[in-house]
């Protein structure tokens, strides 16, 4: 009896069995036919609904969605590998997507992982400040309470010397022997100049901290495929 051998239904013979083959053999022929069905089909597990016209368009329509992307174009796809025609560009990882409207381009330099993260603001500031007072000359109201030393000389009327001298608080004599005068001779200093005063220098330090921030923004994670 003619059996032919097989896995998938391509291998099936139209012409098999044959009118003389006896019935004893097509239990065989059953088997072989059920199981290149099988194993040529392994993913139905429903009813197939689709037409004979919808399945033969099927490898036209693939052909044009194929075609509808010139070869380099890039897309975004949420899954891990590209799909058939696609090859996932590496170069860009843990970046984030910017829009604009211009020429694309790419920036920045802090990754997406570290940039959305938990921070919490710490710091701490130094300064320090220099300077002095304005310009015043000081008036004769603002000076302290003061005396001064002075002495003289005692002179007769005729304005000839004689008598000595006499320092400031002395016994004044009260002879009346002798008639003259006290001849007191004082010099100025000083020019009335204004003055400054220095103010030293001021430091500032201080240290700041803050609450932590949570910038950790929820994402998906895609890939950027060419087309090839």
């Amino acid at each position: 009896m003619a059996l032919e051998s097989g896995t998938y239904i391509n291998s099936l013979v139209a012409t098999n069995p044959v009118a003389t083959d006896g019935l004893a053999q097509a239990d065989d022929h059953m088997r072989l036919i059920k199981a290149t069905v099988l194993a040529s089909f392994p993913n139905i597990t429903g009813a197939m609904t689709a037409t004979h016209t919808v399945l033969n368009g099927i490898d036209a329509r693939v052909t044009a969605l194929e075609t509808a992307f010139a070869t380099g174009t890039k897309m975004l796809f949420q899954q891990t590998t590209a799909p058939t025609g696609w090859t996932k560009d590496t170069s860009s990882n843990d970046k984030a997507l910017r829009v604009v409207s211009g020429t694309v381009g790419s920036g920045g330099s802090a990754g997406f992982s570290s940039a959305f993260s938990s921070i919490t603001p710490a710091g701490s500031i130094s300064n320090t400040v220099a300077g002095s007072t304005a310009s015043h000359a000081i008036s004769v109201n603002e000076m302290p309470a003061h005396s001064h030393s002075i002495t003289g000389t005692y002179k007769r009327d005729d304005g000839s010397g004689g008598g000595g001298h006499f320092p400031h608080g002395s016994a004044r004599s009260t002879s009346t022997s002798i008639s003259g005068f006290l001849d007191i001779t004082a010099s100025d200093t000083g020019g009335g100049a204004g003055h400054t005063h220095g103010v030293g220098t001021l430091a500032v330090s201080s240290t700041f901290s803050g609450t932590s921030i949570d910038l950790a923004v929820a994402y998906v994670d895609v890939i950027i495929a060419t087309r090839d």
